[in-house]
C-alpha cells in the first residue's frame, strides 16, 4: 500500500469528525511524541510513518468557490488527525506573523483550516465542541458562549501543551522547519470504507488485532459489524436504520458518560447495565456474555430479522440508562431526575444520590438503576428506596467494615426482575426488603462498637479520627445543623480530613491545656484526644493557624466557622474531658437517629410474599478472585 504525505489527504477535501466517535482525549505525553517523532524526522532527513487513517466517504459534497469539495467521516484516527490540525493551526497563525512568509502561510490556512470560510477539518463531536474548536482553538469566530466539556478542555490544553514545546529554547523560531516535515515527512496509510455497513468490518477488525479498545466499544464494534452481515431480502434499508441508530444512541452514550471534570469509566457503565437488562450470575463476564453468548454470529445467521430487533432493542436500553447512569454519577446536575415533575421531591432525590456518591455503593447502583422507569409515575418510591440505600451504604460499609461485596450476590441476581417488573409495586417491595434485610444482619451497632473499639486499642490508629466513617458523618453533622441556610463547607475541603477536622483539645497541648488533662493516663488521653466529641469539622484550613492555640482563643474562631464549630462555641465557655463527653454522647445520639439504628428494618419493610425472594447470603466469586489473586 502505497504511503501518502498530508496533503493528498487535503485534495478537495473536508474531514468531520462524526457525533459518535468520542471527543479529544490525547494528553501532553501524546502530543510531545508526535512533535518529538517530527523533530527527529527532520535530523535525520527521513519519513516517519504516522499510521492508518480510516474514512468514509459521505454520499454529500460541498462546494467552495469553484471546486466540489467531497466530504469524509473519520472512523479511526482522529485523535491524531485532530492533533496535526492543532499544530497545523499553531504554526500557520505564528508563520502568518512573519512579514515574508504572511503570503505563503495564508495560502497553506487556506488548504488545511479554512478555505472561503469553510473548515477543512470539522469537530462536530457536539455543538459545544464544534464552537469551542473553531473560535478558541483556531480562533475564526467571535466566542458566542462559556459552554465547556471534559473534550474542550482537552482540546485547550492540547493547543498550551503545543504552545509551551515551541516555546522551549531548542524549538523555538523553528515553526517553518516543522510545517515543512509535516508536508514532506510524514506519512500515512489510507483506508477508505465503501459503505456504511462496512464501517462495522472495520471496528470488529481493529477488535480483532488487539487495538486497546474499552468494553464499550468493543460492543459497538460488534453490533456494527453484526448489521453490516445481516442481508435481509429486500430490505437493505433496515441495515442502514439499524447502523444510523447504533451511531446516533452512541453518541448520546458517550455524552451522557463525559461529565464536565471527567470521564465515566465505560466498562463499569457497560456491566451494571447488562446486570438490569440480561441478568446476573456468579461467573458473570459482561464482554464475555454480550459476545460470545448474545449478539453472535451465528445467532445472526440463523434468525436475522430477530438479531436486528435485538440489537435495536439493546442500543435503545444502553442510551437510556447511559443518562440515568449519569444522574447517578451527577446528581448535583442542574437537569437531573428532570422527569421527576415535582420540583421539591427532585432536589430530595438529587440530595440523596449526592450523598450516595460519598459512600461505598456500587452494590446498590444497579438496585436503584433497575427502578428510574419511576420517576415519571411513582417518584416517593425511588426517593425512599434511595433513602433505604444510603443506610444500607453508611451502616454496612462505613461503620461496620463489612467486605465491599456484601450483598452482591443477592442483590444483582434480583435486578433483571426489578428492571422488567419496576412498575408492579410488590417489585419495589421486595428491593426494599432485601436492603432491610442486609441492614438488620449485616448493619447492627454491635460489629460497630467493636470495630470502634480495635481503634482505641490499636497502638497504630487513633480512635474515632482513623474511623472511615468519620468525614461522611461529620458533613451530616454538619447538614443537620445547617438546616436550609447557606453551605459554610463542601465535601470536597471535608474529605481532605488533615485540613477540614480539628482535634478541639489539641494532639500536641501546650501549658494552657495541662488542667484539662491533668491526671490522665495515657490510653485515658487517648480516649479523650480522640473522642467522637473532641473532633470538629472547620470551614477552612484552620488547623496550622489555630492547632495548640488555647480554647477561648479557638472558641473566637470558631464563632465565624461551620455550623458545627458556631455550636462549639456557643453552648461551651470552656473545654474539659467532661465537656468532650457530653458531645460525644449527643453526636452518637445523632448517630442513632439518623441511620435508624433502633429500627427493625424488616418489620418495616415486610416482605411481600407474593413474590419470590430469598437470600443466600455468600460472597460473590468476583470477590474470592480479587483476595486470592492480592
Amino acid at each position: 500500500m502505497e504511503l501518502k504525505p498530508i496533503s493528498h489527504f487535503y485534495n478537495k477535501r473536508i474531514y468531520i469528525v462524526p457525533p459518535y466517535q468520542r471527543g479529544y482525549s490525547w494528553e501532553q505525553k501524546h502530543i510531545y511524541d508526535l512533535l518529538n517523532d517530527l523533530k527527529h524526522a527532520i535530523k535525520l532527513d527521513a519519513n516517519h510513518y504516522t499510521g492508518t487513517i480510516t474514512i468514509h466517504k459521505q454520499e454529500e459534497t460541498e462546494r467552495i468557490g469553484l471546486s466540489q469539495y467531497e466530504l469524509f467521516h473519520i472512523v479511526d484516527g482522529q485523535q491524531r488527525f485532530t492533533t496535526i490540525t492543532l499544530i497545523l493551526s499553531y504554526l500557520i497563525k505564528k508563520l502568518k506573523d512573519v512579514k515574508e512568509l504572511k503570503e505563503d502561510a495564508t495560502e497553506k490556512e487556506a488548504n488545511y483550516i479554512i478555505n472561503k470560510g469553510s473548515y477543512l477539518f470539522r469537530y462536530q463531536i457536539d455543538k459545544v465542541s464544534e464552537m469551542f474548536f473553531r473560535s478558541i482553538i483556531l480562533e475564526k469566530e467571535d466566542l458566542s458562549t462559556l459552554d465547556e466539556n471534559l473534550y474542550t478542555r482537552n482540546l485547550r490544553n492540547g493547543k498550551k501543551a503545543i504552545k509551551d514545546y515551541f516555546k522551549e529554547p531548542q524549538n523555538e523560531g523553528k515553526e517553518l522547519e516543522y510545517l515543512v516535515a509535516i508536508e514532506d515527512k510524514l506519512k500515512f496509510n489510507e483506508y477508505i470504507v465503501d459503505s456504511t455497513s462496512d464501517i462495522g468490518v472495520v471496528f470488529e477488525t481493529m477488535n480483532n488485532r488487539g487495538v486497546g479498545l474499552s468494553d464499550l466499544e468493543i460492543v459497538k464494534n460488534r453490533l456494527l459489524y453484526l448489521t453490516s452481515k445481516i442481508n435481509i431480502k429486500d430490505e437493505e434499508h433496515i441495515n442502514i436504520q439499524t447502523i444510523n441508530n447504533i451511531n446516533t444512541k452512541w453518541a448520546q452514550i458517550l455524552r451522557n458518560l463525559t461529565l464536565p471534570t471527567r470521564v465515566l469509566n465505560e466498562n463499569t457503565f457497560l456491566s451494571n447495565h447488562w446486570t438490569i437488562y440480561n441478568g446476573w450470575s456468579k461467573d458473570n463476564q459482561t464482554k464475555t456474555e454480550i459476545l460470545d453468548k448474545e449478539f453472535t454470529i451465528e445467532k445472526m445467521v440463523d434468525n436475522p430479522s430477530e438479531m436486528i430487533t435485538k440489537i435495536n432493542n439493546y442500543v435503545n436500553s444502553l442510551a437510556v440508562t447511559s443518562l440515568h447512569w449519569r444522574f447517578i454519577n451527577f446528581p448535583r446536575e442542574q437537569n437531573s431526575f428532570v422527569e421527576v415533575e415535582d420540583i421539591n421531591t427532585r432536589k430530595k432525590i438529587q440530595r440523596v444520590f449526592d450523598k450516595l456518591n460519598r459512600l461505598s455503593n456500587s452494590t446498590v447502583r444497579p438496585v436503584l438503576l433497575s427502578f428510574f422507569g419511576l420517576m415519571k409515575t411513582r417518584p416517593q418510591d425511588l426517593l425512599e428506596l434511595a433513602q433505604i440505600a444510603e443506610i444500607f451504604s453508611f451502616r454496612l460499609f462505613s461503620m461496620n467494615k463489612k467486605r465491599s461485596d456484601t450483598g452482591k450476590n443477592d442483590l444483582f441476581r434480583k435486578c433483571n426482575f426489578f428492571y422488567t417488573k419496576y412498575d408492579l409495586e410488590n417489585t419495589i417491595k421486595l428491593a426494599k426488603w432485601y436492603l432491610a434485610w442486609y441492614i438488620d444482619n449485616h448493619g447492627d451497632t454491635d460489629r460497630f462498637d467493636l470495630e470502634i473499639e480495635e481503634l482505641f486499642t490499636s497502638s497504630k490508629k487513633e480512635g474515632y479520627y482513623t474511623w472511615s466513617g468519620l468525614v461522611y458523618f461529620l458533613y451530616e453533622y454538619e447538614e443537620s445543623l445547617r438546616n436550609n441556610e447557606d453551605v459554610k463547607v463542601d465535601y470536597e475541603f471535608a474529605s481532605k480530613k488533615n485540613k477540614s477536622i480539628e482535634h478541639i483539645l489539641p494532639q500536641n497541648y501546650k501549658e494552657h491545656w495541662k488542667d484539662e488533662v491533668k491526671g490522665l493516663k495515657k490510653d485515658e488521653l487517648k480516649r479523650h484526644l480522640h473522642s467522637l466529641g473532641n473532633l470538629v469539622l472547620i470551614s477552612a484550613d484552620k488547623n496550622s493557624s489555630l492547632r495548640d492555640s488555647a480554647y477561648n482563643i479557638k472558641s473566637s474562631k470558631y464563632a465565624n466557622g461551620t455550623y458545627s464549630e458556631i455550636d462549639i462555641t456557643a453552648n461551651n465557655k470552656t473545654w474539659t474531658c467532661e465537656k468532650i463527653k457530653e458531645r460525644e454522647t449527643g453526636l452518637l445520639k445523632f448517630l442513632n437517629n439518623r441511620w435508624q439504628l433502633d429500627t427493625d428494618f424488616c418489620n418495616k419493610y415486610p416482605h411481600p410474599n407474593t413474590v419470590e425472594g430469598e437470600i443466600t447470603d455468600e460472597l460473590s466469586e468476583d470477590f474470592i478472585e480479587e483476595v486470592i489473586e492480592l
